[in-house]
């Protein structure tokens, strides 16, 4: 039997398409290895980020234990412990401040009866100018955790949820430790998930670290950096799939033509793959495609639960069921000068899917968030009284929620809500006591209402109610004349507590409804409304 040879024609475009698939696997191989420097250098970017994150949190700790430590009230009296919340309110992301006596902890700003209890144990970490630190782990009030810092005759709790915002799914676990000068004792603050690198553990991982260091060879690839004069240290692993280790068999398979075409191929695709998933490109173009979305959460009177309200959230969804947080975009939206884009969006979705709602129910309010960059622009208000105009709108069916992410220049922000309250809007700060500076803005804003964190929501209906911080706000919100609306209610439990508080307070979580479209929104207003005749006919008849 002949064996026909290939002709060379066919030989040449067999060769061709079989250097063209090594070139192209090839640059598979180098677009990963790009991939890796990429999800390295975005592992040490986010690390720094919550670095810094942390370094705010434990310089507002110690300036807030120097204030308690500097206390000239008497010890656990009423006005001690009404100084100590103030100085809660005023502090970044702490949660309770303890005073001690002969190293016993005998009141805190949540646990307000004087107590007895044994001297506080070993610290995992001592500082040289005597601070001492506990790392994150169950405390004496229920169901509650998280690090302690103390010096002196006062300590405080930070909150165990400060850096919830840094959880990204790309990322498989992180953890924060703060270490002694020497670097031989670690107290772990923060750990996502909780159990990652227990406290034995430690020493293995941060020991030494006086720079970054990137551990390859693990099947979780992390990178480890502490800083040298704070004393933070950050371990941040990423999800083990982010690579395909298979591909480093065609490292071999480099030819001149493949290597060209390969190379060429995969240095493009990783060029215009990067540039079409910066953050930045990409929120842009959501804003002028106006592919963002806004949902709308009901916010209800906490007497008898009737439906008030709602506040418009923006979303964004890069694809299908894959949304990039608002704790991450809007933050990030705000340093590319693109939060007033956000906010007028958000405004023209709102007036374009509930527009005929709030103009057939002029009771009907629905609140948008605001951030420090549209305060301090003078057109702000004057572009939302056009725009409610047009669409014939009441602007007190619109309420304005400022959020408390960075400092504000108070003089220009103040100007803007007196002119904002002026046209008849309800100003609230939203998520208050747990931003930059919540006293700040109480005392050179005159806003109408306060939005207490969920945060703080979340003591409210445990075993012991006296822990929860919430009477407290409420009790200062009337001192201030301020209406307050409650978030993150998910239980009857919560409920039932906030209503024996015997105060007019207004609400929303997840108990009332979660956030929806315009469309459910609109039903359950229908739903309302049709419950509401039924009613009047029994009462009738």
């Amino acid at each position: 039997m002949r064996i026909r040879r290939m002709s060379f024609p066919a030989a040449l475009l067999f060769f061709f398409c079989l250097l063209s698939l090594l070139g192209g696997l090839t640059g598979n191989w180098i677009g990963e290895k790009l991939r890796q420097q990429r999800a390295f250098a975005e592992m040490n970017s986010r690390s720094q980020s919550i670095k810094a994150h942390v370094e705010r949190i434990l310089a507002s700790a110690h300036k807030t234990i120097d204030a308690a430590n500097a206390s000239e009230y008497e010890t656990c009296s009423p006005d001690h412990l009404a100084y100590m919340r103030e100085l809660v309110f005023s502090a970044f992301h702490i949660k309770d401040i303890g005073q001690l006596r002969d190293e016993r902890l005998i009141c805190s700003t949540l646990l307000t009866n004087k107590m007895d209890l044994l001297p506080r144990s070993q610290e995992d970490v001592r500082l040289r100018d005597g601070t001492y630190v506990y790392g994150d782990k169950a405390l004496i009030t229920p169901r509650s955790r998280g690090p302690i810092l103390g010096r002196g005759n006062a300590n405080v709790v930070l909150s165990s949820t400060a850096l919830d915002a840094f959880h990204a799914p790309h990322f498989a676990s992180f953890s924060v430790v703060l270490t002694n000068e020497d670097q031989t004792q670690f107290a772990r603050l923060y750990s996502f998930p909780q159990t990652y690198l227990a406290q034995d553990n430690l020493e293995l991982i941060f020991a030494g670290q006086g720079r970054n260091a990137a551990l390859l060879a693990s099947s979780s690839p992390q990178i480890t950096t502490c800083d040298n004069e704070t004393g933070v240290c950050v371990n941040l692993a990423l999800n083990p799939q982010w690579r395909n280790s298979a591909n480093r068999l065609f490292a071999f398979l480099f030819t001149g033509l493949g290597v060209l075409l390969g190379a060429v191929g995969g240095l493009t695709w990783l060029y215009f793959h990067n540039r079409n998933r910066s953050l930045e490109v990409m929120l842009k173009k959501s804003l002028s495609a106006k592919t963002l979305s806004v949902v709308y959460q009901p916010i209800v009177d906490l007497t008898d639960g009737k439906l008030l309200a709602f506040e418009a959230l923006a979303r964004w969804e890069i694809t299908k069921g894959e949304f990039i947080p608002p704790d991450i975009f809007i933050p990030r939206a705000e340093t590319a000068g693109l939060a007033d884009k956000i906010t007028i969006f958000v405004l023209e979705r709102v007036l374009e899917e509930m527009g005929d709602l709030l103009r057939n129910d002029r009771t009907m309010r629905i609140n948008i968030n605001l951030t420090s960059n549209n305060l301090q622009n003078h057109d702000f208000p004057t572009i939302l009284a056009q725009s409610l105009a047009a669409a014939d709108i009441k602007p007190h069916q619109i309420g304005l929620e400022l959020t408390e992410r960075n400092a504000v220049d108070f003089a220009k922000a103040a100007s803007c809500v007196q002119k904002l309250r002026e046209q008849g809007h309800l100003i609230y700060i939203d998520d208050f006591g747990t931003g930059y500076s919540s006293l700040a803005y109480l005392g050179q804003l005159h806003v109408d209402a306060i939005k207490i964190d969920k945060a703080f929501t979340r003591m409210i209906g445990i075993e012991c109610d006296t822990i929860s911080i919430v009477p407290h706000i409420v009790t200062m919100a009337q001192n201030y004349g301020l209406d307050v609306v409650v978030e993150g209610i998910e239980t009857n439990a919560q409920w039932e507590s906030l209503r024996r508080l015997n105060n007019r307070l207004t609400g929303q979580g997840w108990l009332f409804g979660k956030p929806m479209t315009a469309i459910a929104a609109q039903r359950q207003i229908a739903q309302r409304e049709a419950s509401s005749d039924v009613s009047n006919q029994d009462k009738t008849q």
